[in-house]
């Protein structure tokens, strides 16, 4: 019996020893490393880290910027008069940026303003397919599921096939100090290993659309609208400049009606469109994500009252209302229009 009972503890012993020292000690996504993240290889749970990095720090910022992993590429330290933390992840949704920011509101954090970045992925995706994923399951749901949180990083196999990853992949983080201290991801210079020149170049949209889902989104960002009119927090959001292949496929994912949605909310800058900027490779690192050069645009025309006339003629930096989306959706389907017939095959 003694023999037996030895046996079972040893057993017992080495599996808590499997399924959570090993997850433990090799954190690939830096969950339980938060406060003193380490550079793997891969790519962290952004929402978690960032957020868990805020309420820990309240004071630190008056203002944070949200989106997908696409607004990375803004430098937040660049914005003028302010100091304003880069809170974007991986896909994010409008409806993950209500739930972190009616986080912060209930532990009295209350910026002076909120950036929102948009655009067809933002209604292309939904919140409930990135709760399964270690990459993107968001913060308040690991938060409050506690037995989701621990059956999603408590994985002794999921932690030991990282390592594998982490021999091939050196570092994930190219400036370890830029996300720490301003949450951006996509440096300066136009390093990639994304092949222009023989890769299919392909559309970076999310993996559903529907009406109800477009519906949604556009109810979550009414509620934002809401919240910061309630706590007196100004309200920015602008449209990414998604490269023209992109752009060109969420015009069939009903972008127009989404951007009309928007302007009934609140007023947006538009940088999206064929224009100067998307039609230009060399302004992306690859089809999905624009340089930070683009971003340090974005910030001089939205943040720092800079102009651009003739990118501003194109609808790039263009401030849209309520009172003139119609006129300005009818530019961009003529500007469309005019794209389609320059590039259509001669028949």
């Amino acid at each position: 019996m003694k023999k037996f009972l030895l046996k079972v503890s040893v057993f017992i012993i080495y599996a808590l020893a499997l399924h959570i020292i090993v997850p433990l000690v090799i954190d690939p996504f830096n969950i339980f490393h938060a406060e003193n993240i380490r550079d793997n290889g891969i790519q962290p749970n952004q929402n978690y880290i960032k957020m868990k990095y805020i309420l820990d720090n309240p004071d630190l910022y008056n203002g944070f910027l949200f989106g997908s992993s696409r607004v990375g590429a803004l430098h937040t330290d660049k914005i003028l008069g302010e100091k304003v933390y880069n809170l974007a992840y991986p896909n994010g949704l409008p409806a993950e940026h209500l739930a972190n920011i009616t986080t912060f509101l209930k532990n009295d954090i209350k910026p002076s303003v909120i950036y929102i970045g948009v655009d067809s992925l933002s209604y292309t995706e939904e919140m409930s397919d990135h709760i399964p994923e270690h990459l993107r399951c968001p913060y308040e749901v690991m938060r409050d599921d506690k037995a989701h949180f621990f059956s999603l990083y408590l994985n002794p196999f999921v932690a030991i096939r990282s390592l594998m990853l982490s021999r091939v992949e050196n570092s994930f983080f190219v400036s370890l100090e830029g996300f720490c201290n301003y949450g951006w991801t996509i440096p300066y210079g136009r390093n990639s290993k994304f092949d222009w020149e023989h890769n299919k170049i392909k559309p970076v949209i999310g993996r559903k659309f529907n009406d109800a889902l477009l519906k949604n989104t556009l109810d979550d960002m009414r509620k934002i609208a809401d919240l910061c009119y309630e706590h007196n927090i100004k309200l920015v959001v602008f449209t990414n400049p998604m490269y023209y292949v992109t752009y060109a496929a969420s015009l069939e994912k009903k972008y127009y009606d989404f951007l009309e949605g928007i302007a009934g909310i609140t007023d947006f800058y538009n940088f999206s469109g064929f224009n100067t900027i998307t039609l230009d490779r060399r302004k992306y690192r690859e089809p999905s994500h624009y340089t930070a050069e683009i971003g340090d645009l974005i910030i001089d025309i939205m943040c720092n009252g800079k102009a651009y006339p003739k990118l501003q003629a194109q609808g790039f930096g263009v401030k849209v209302t309520r009172e003139n989306i119609k006129d300005f959706i009818n530019m961009l389907k003529q500007q469309a229009e005019d794209y389609r017939q320059k590039n259509s095959p001669a028949i």
